[in-house]
């Protein structure tokens, strides 16, 4: 490939690099699959015609089946190179060169042995094939290979002329003739290098544009989920409102971290704080949920959205083992670095809810809101009051259950009357010595 202007060390430059030598790759694909037709074509064309004059050693049947049998034997591979990715200026050049080898290998043989009507290379029909050659070389994408061809076919067509001399008695070029073929050659060696320079440029700036879209896809991602930028990105146009979806919901909040914060530094409560975010979204993410919200040290997770996923309820509760799991071995590095444990409640909800962009048309979030929302976060509270780390709703178990998916080792733990609820709720814990539940 041709120098790029950014750094070549520059991710995006890199993935510029990518995209144009994915175009030489086809452009060099293309190529080869049309020069394959060509040299199939003209073995077909001639073979049977020269069959014998190959047995008797006639060195024009020779040279013209020796030839395309070569082209297309270097055309296959070429094909193969594109199909493999493994195009390089070389061989874009190794390429050229093979094209025009072919041109004048046939025209040459014609010079040398001209038929009865002949008046002149330049007066010959397959002297077109030399215009087509200088163009063709634009389709690889590579301003320096149609600069090469322009050079070589002009160089192989002098040689032509200089050759057809021998022929002198037949010819009687005109300077109209000799004009209008150096004006042919001239504007399709304009043509080459317009189209290859044009070109690379178009796919040049489509690789800025695609980079800076996967950028800003990628910023927007840190921002918010991956899968609701992913989805916003998507939309055709962006409205306030939302629509009744069943998913399951995590609360997560870590106890007394806000009395503990109060003495830190700000660095290094931005430090710990980041580093226990980390962990435990690592392990949210693993179970594909969404994490709707940061809310200080608190995590609002949910399972199911943007776009529907099955076993959204299992998913939840899988997330929420594994969080705790993390954050004891989180605990283990912070006694490392002298730091006091920390102490996370979670709770875990299935159930209806309101999902869509809420807020202005100048500033929305994509959240979800609802009672499911309020009970997930009341039994993320009642942890701190039941002694236990993770409450779970009966629905949440039962969305579960319906899964074909083990569960995690539960067992039930009370039933709660939460604020803002009349009736009292099931709630299940995990039980490490029960089996896992079916």
């Amino acid at each position: 490939m041709e120098p790029l202007a950014p750094a070549a060390g520059a991710p995006d430059s890199r993935l510029i690099n990518d995209f144009l030598h994915a175009a030489e790759q086809r452009g060099e694909m293309s190529v080869s699959a049309a020069r394959i037709i060509l040299c199939l074509a003209f073995l077909a064309m001639h073979l049977p015609q020269r069959a014998a004059l190959l047995v008797a050693l006639d060195p024009k049947s020779w040279i013209l089946i020796s030839g395309y049998t070569i082209g297309l034997i270097f055309s296959l591979i070429a094909l193969r190179w594109s199909r493999r990715g493994a195009v390089t200026t070389a061989r874009i050049y190794t390429s050229v060169l093979l094209d025009a080898a072919l041109v004048y290998l046939t025209l040459t043989a014609g010079v040398l042995w001209p038929h009865l009507a002949y008046a002149g290379i330049l007066r010959e029909h397959e002297a077109a094939i030399i215009y087509i050659a200088i163009i063709a070389s634009a389709v690889r994408l590579s301003t320096r290979g149609a600069v090469l061809g322009a050079v070589i076919h002009g160089l192989g067509l002098t040689a032509l002329l200089l050759l057809d001399r021998s022929n002198s008695a037949i010819l009687d070029y005109g300077a109209m003739t000799i004009v209008i073929a150096a004006t042919f050659f001239v504007v399709a060696a304009i043509l080459a290098v317009s189209i290859a320079h044009r070109t690379r440029a178009l796919v040049r700036r489509g690789a800025d544009s695609a980079v800076l879209a996967e950028r800003a896809r990628q910023r927007l991602g840190v921002y918010v989920s991956e899968a609701i930028a992913d989805a916003s990105l998507d939309e055709a146009e962006l409205y306030l409102g939302g629509a009744s979806r069943r998913a399951a919901l995590l609360f997560s909040d870590l106890r007394g971290f806000t009395r503990y914060a109060e003495r830190l530094p700000p660095e290094q409560l931005v430090d710990e704080l980041n580093g226990y975010l980390s962990a435990m979204v690592r392990e949210i993410r693993a179970e594909h949920g969404v994490v709707d919200k940061y809310m200080g040290d608190a995590i609002m997770a949910v399972f199911g959205l943007p776009t529907r996923a099955p076993h959204d309820a299992i998913r939840a509760i899988r997330a929420a083992t594994r969080m705790q799991v993390a954050l004891t071995q989180h605990n283990r590095e912070r006694a490392a670095r002298g730091l006091p444990a920390l102490v996370q409640g979670i709770g875990v909800h299935y159930g209806p809810m309101i999902a869509g962009n809420i807020g202005t048309p100048e500033r929305m979030q994509y959240t979800v809101i609802g009672d499911v929302v309020n009970l997930t976060s009341r039994l993320e509270a009642a942890t701190k009051d039941e002694g236990v780390g993770l409450l779970i709703s009966a629905d949440a178990v039962e969305a579960a259950r319906r899964s074909d998916q083990p569960l995690p080792a539960l067992r039930r733990h009370a039933s709660l009357v939460v604020r803002g609820r009349d009736q009292p709720i099931e709630v299940y814990t995990l039980d490490p010595d029960a089996p896992a539940a079916p």
